[in-house]
């Protein structure tokens, strides 16, 4: 499936004009396949948003079993609090809030931000393990935070950006930085990356799934029997065990991409396979 983003962003005004912070959780545009019967689920496993805050815009804080992640999009002046620690949102930042960690949104800027979402929630509930815990808009003591310890949960996209820059390609000719934690995936249940695509890519295939955010660049990829053309802040999806490959167009590409990785890995699942 693909969302190119010339298709969500005027769904970003409309959504910050008809719906009030005040009313919901969160203002997010969620990527929901069709593919999947009216389930709300970008692929499985996974799920994926665009959340979208006003100037001046609290989201109030909660926490859930899922783990969840922010990338930063068009987030600058937008703050993350985890757990008491205060996250900054600049242009390709990644935010962890990792399960059952207390976080909310707040946006001191004097313009819109907004951020791409993901999380595995359709993982959760289908090992029927889904546990939401609002907080309260009144709690002011929620916003008094630190900048200290933000590394657990912050990766400033200009040191990540700075790494891939020197890595060479790897197997299926595409750098890639792995976000990681104590060595291995960020989270349990969630495994990030960072692809550099500077020349047409090895089909390969895992049965893990993926979903892809273009960071920067434009370009093309066939994931199955689908050819399509991408440019920034697109979206898609690479479902498990399906063969996919890409190419920038002009330009080296970024791809910010989301997997399940991690559960298959844990289970003695994962299989990987490069042509």
């Amino acid at each position: 499936m693909h969302w190119r983003w010339r298709d969500i962003e005027p769904f970003t005004g409309r959504a910050a004009k008809e719906v009030a912070i005040e009313d919901v959780e969160r203002r997010a545009l969620i990527l929901a396949n069709p593919a999947f019967d009216g389930e709300t689920v970008t692929t499985q496993n996974l799920i994926a948003a665009f959340t979208v805050l006003e100037p001046g815009d609290r989201a109030v804080p909660h926490r859930h079993t899922a783990a969840a992640i922010r990338f930063s999009t068009r987030a600058d002046g937008a703050l993350t609090i985890v757990n008491g620690r205060r996250c900054e949102m600049k242009e390709g930042d990644l935010v962890l809030t990792p399960p059952m960690c207390w976080h909310g949104h707040i946006n001191e800027s004097g313009r819109r931000t907004v951020w791409f979402d993901a999380a595995n929630m359709p993982a959760i509930c289908a090992l029927d393990a889904s546990f939401f815990e609002p907080g309260t808009r009144q709690d002011e003591r929620f916003w008094e935070v630190s900048d200290a310890g933000s590394s657990e949960y912050r990766f400033p996209g200009e040191a990540v950006r700075k790494d891939l820059q020197s890595m060479p390609a790897g197997p299926d000719g595409a750098a890639t930085f792995r976000y990681t934690r104590n060595g291995g995936s960020v989270m349990p249940t969630l495994d990030l990356f960072l692809s550099r695509i500077e020349r047409p890519t090895r089909r390969r295939r895992a049965t893990y799934n993926a979903v892809c955010l273009v960071v920067s660049g434009e370009g093309r990829s066939q994931v199955g029997e689908q050819h399509f053309e991408w440019s920034r802040h697109d979206v898609f999806t690479v479902p498990h065990w399906t063969w996919a490959s890409h190419e920038a167009r002009g330009a080296p590409a970024q791809l910010f991409i989301v997997t399940d990785r991690a559960i298959y890995e844990r289970l003695e699942l994962l299989r990987e396979e490069i042509q």
